[in-house]
């Protein structure tokens, strides 16, 4: 018991205890920052891996741009015709024919004929190394073809003998001129045209995706 006291009492004890205990709270901090450092960092990296990737440039992506458009209309074709259409007359015995029986008519008519191409078969395909879109824009087609009721005129018909002209001839007669007209637009080109327009189109839709500033887009056509 007078050693204990003694050394208590002894000249300078009680600051080196003090010391002592000072430096083993600033180990004890530093250990308590340490650990605190490597949860945080732990759970910082647990975040990070829970965030998914910002998404770069993807065929899907793309494909999702264009589907707000279905059939792209680039060409419309207008024209103005006239025909005329002549129809046998009756037969006796379905073979001998019957005088001032024959019809005819001749009729004046408008029309529009839309050209594109169908959203669906566009071909797409991304080359994230070498930063390349590659689209493949297919043929066009005919999204419609009308002749309205009111663009119709009749210029001349004469109705045979019990032979008068019926409305079937004349629908007959608008699907054989609407078959006339499209193969005049094709030896005008139009479908191409519309092919073309279609590829620029397009490209100006999938170049104003964020991210494609740092991409190449081609422009291939079907042929």
């Amino acid at each position: 018991m007078s050693e204990q006291l003694q050394t208590v009492r002894e000249p300078g004890g009680r600051t080196k205890r003090k010391q002592i205990f000072r430096d083993r709270m600033f180990q004890g901090f530093l250990l308590a920052v340490a650990i605190l450092a490597a949860i945080l960092v732990a759970a910082i990296a647990s975040q990070a891996d829970m965030v998914p990737p910002e998404p770069g440039i993807t065929s899907e992506l793309l494909r999702e741009q264009l589907e707000y458009v279905r059939d792209l209309v680039t060409v419309e074709y207008h024209y103005t015709d006239a025909d005329k259409q002549e129809l046998p007359g009756k037969k006796l015995f379905n073979t001998i024919p019957i005088p001032f029986t024959k019809k005819a008519f001749i009729i004046s008519y408008d029309g529009v004929i839309k050209y594109g191409v169908d959203i669906s078969q566009v071909g797409l395909s991304v080359n994230g190394i070498s930063k390349i879109v590659t689209v493949e824009i297919p043929r066009a087609k005919i999204i419609s073809h009308e002749i309205p009721e009111e663009g119709f005129r009749v210029l001349y018909e004469s109705n045979g003998l019990f032979n008068k002209i019926r409305i079937d001839d004349v629908t007959a007669f608008r699907v054989t001129q609407k078959d006339k007209m499209e193969h005049r637009a094709a030896e005008l080109e139009m479908p191409q045209k519309a092919q073309e327009q279609s590829g620029e189109a397009i490209s100006a839709l999938l170049r104003a995706v964020p991210g494609m500033e740092e991409y190449t887009l081609e422009v291939e056509y079907e042929k």
